[in-house]
């Protein structure tokens, strides 16, 4: 399995879950890539059905040649567009990378 594949598996697991789009997405095709903060990251645009718009996701945090991602994976269900789907997918992950920093922030706060 490629990094990328491991990626797909992940985002779809993800788009399947209940409080999510609660069902696998009908098509998937990954979008692109780009660098954050040393990790790797695959954009997907999604379809939730057949006639459905083309929508952003992202997936990733993974080093170099791991098949295991860092939990950076989510949709704002928002349209895809190839134009910005890099600064969106982007603000996404630095929205998950602060609210995990602030979660570990008010745990440390709480062992103190």
């Amino acid at each position: 399995m490629t990094q990328m594949q491991a990626a797909q598996k992940a985002m779809v697991k993800w788009l399947a879950h209940p409080s999510e789009l609660g069902h696998p997405p009908v098509k998937i095709q990954c979008a692109g890539t780009f660098s954050l903060h040393g990790l790797q990251y695959y954009m997907f645009k999604y379809k939730k059905g057949l006639l459905g718009k083309w929508l952003l996701g992202v997936c990733g945090g993974y080093e170099s040649g791991a098949l295991d991602h860092c939990g950076h994976v989510f949709s704002q269900m928002e349209e895809y567009n190839e134009e910005s789907a890099v600064e969106k997918a982007t603000a996404m992950v630095e929205m998950i990378r602060a609210y995990w920093m602030k979660q570990a922030e008010q745990l440390s706060q709480g062992d103190a």
